[in-house]
């Protein structure tokens, strides 16, 4: 080949040679930014209360090299950093292994596998805590957000240094309280708010002058519903223990009943005449206080205390949900004899709620109710105390901790 032919193929050879290289550089630029957008290495193990057993508070254990979990869904999901969580009683009676049948069954339905990992497991239904890393498709939150959420029962928990939460059943936290103080409002918060306004069709447009009676006041639930209700201008009734009565009038209840008084059954019956009964704690209550409802009004006695989960315990999901369905079905027919109505009430996440509960403790008609703040590392204390029951408030679990802190430094990214 001539030179002057060399020099015409090198020439045209060119072009390709310079669109490639482009190319290259391009796809390496690419490739730099997409990994400085990972999370970093640093990240990937925390510290959780995990359990690997049912049983008692002896069962839990402290797992400081436990995984971080990850953002799946991108346009839903954030990683939270948690600064503080509580304690329910659900969380205790799960640990000794209540719902489980049922819970596990609902992780297989959302994994679409029969291999859903039961344990470890993490409790822990409330938290309060600033956002670490959003999903990509993640609107109005950005990282260091201060932001508060209640987990279903089946989702990982948040007694950990971090927890999964999502835009369905978060909110931007109150401005006005600590992280201790907001983590005592979420699980009771919307699970009062599940009863009273979703199964109790009761709103800030029409409980004005209704009159509910709490059942169970003093606890997380009750002392939310209480302050709920006179926030929407109901008349509140409340029924409790000796200690607590003063507590209870304080939050607002108009009427107080301590249960242990012996004149409390027929101090109970001069008050009839309710429009609404909230009940908290089940048991001898409901054969005694449904005839105090008014007839042929529409009346809801509103239970929190179902036989659904126990059901699925004993007989299997099939078989107690069918069971379940029979005395839900048994209880509604007895109570429509006299034109009031009978319903299971259950919590629901409500993100939507949620921000309007901000937004009522920012404006002081709600305030926390928190009966006493346990260091994460005393989370088997925490739980011990919630077992013994007659709570007045919530028990809270602060998770702060300036060695976790300088550890893990918190870092938004986009994933």
């Amino acid at each position: 080949m001539s030179i002057e032919a060399e020099e015409v193929v090198l020439h045209r050879a060119q072009p390709h040679k310079d669109m490639y290289c482009r190319t290259l550089k391009r796809g390496l630029s690419l490739q730099c930014r997409f990994q400085h957008s990972l999370p970093k290495p640093a990240l990937k193990t925390m510290q959780a209360w995990q359990t690997f057993q049912y049983g008692g508070t002896d069962k839990l254990q402290l797992n400081e090299m436990a995984e971080i979990p990850t953002v799946k869904n991108t346009c839903t999901d954030m990683l939270v950093k948690v600064h503080a969580s509580s304690v329910n009683p659900l969380d205790v009676r799960m640990l000794e292994g209540y719902g489980a049948k049922t819970f596990n069954c609902v992780r297989q339905l959302n994994k679409c596998s029969l291999n859903a990992d039961e344990f470890p497991l993490v409790l822990g239904r409330d938290f309060s805590g600033t956002v670490a890393y959003v999903g990509k498709g993640v609107k109005n939150y950005k990282c260091g957000d201060e932001i508060w959420g209640a987990l279903s029962p089946w989702q990982s928990g948040s007694h950990s240094e971090y927890v999964l939460g999502s835009i369905c059943y978060s909110s931007k936290k109150p401005s006005s309280i600590s992280h201790s103080e907001a983590a005592s409002i979420p699980y009771a918060g919307l699970t009062a708010w599940a009863g009273l306004s979703t199964f109790g069709e009761l709103s800030e447009k029409n409980a004005y002058g209704k009159r509910v009676l709490v059942i169970g006041a003093s606890g997380g639930v009750g002392t939310f519903a209480i302050q709920l209700l006179k926030a929407w201008g109901a008349e509140v009734t409340a029924i409790c223990a000796t200690d607590a009565v003063e507590m209870i009038q304080n939050l607002g209840a108009e009427n107080v009943l301590d249960y242990k008084c012996p004149e409390f059954k027929y101090n109970l019956k001069e008050l009839k005449g309710f429009d609404l009964i909230f009940d908290n704690v089940g048991g001898e209550y409901h054969d005694l206080t449904i005839n105090l409802l008014k007839s042929w009004r529409n009346c809801k006695y509103i239970t929190v205390v179902s036989p659904l989960l126990k059901n699925a315990d004993d007989k299997g999901v099939l078989f107690g949900t069918a069971l379940s369905v029979v005395q839900a079905g048994l209880d509604t027919a007895m109570s429509l004899k006299d034109g009031k109505s009978l319903r299971w009430a259950y919590f629901i996440p409500n993100g939507c709620a949620l921000k309007t509960i901000a937004r009522m403790v920012d404006n002081k008609q709600i305030i926390p109710v928190v009966e006493k703040v346990y260091k994460f590392e005393e989370m088997p204390q925490a739980y011990e105390r919630v077992l013994n029951g007659h709570a007045r408030g919530k028990t809270v679990v602060d998770h702060t901790n300036e060695e976790i802190e300088n550890k893990h430094k918190e870092e938004c990214v986009k994933v």
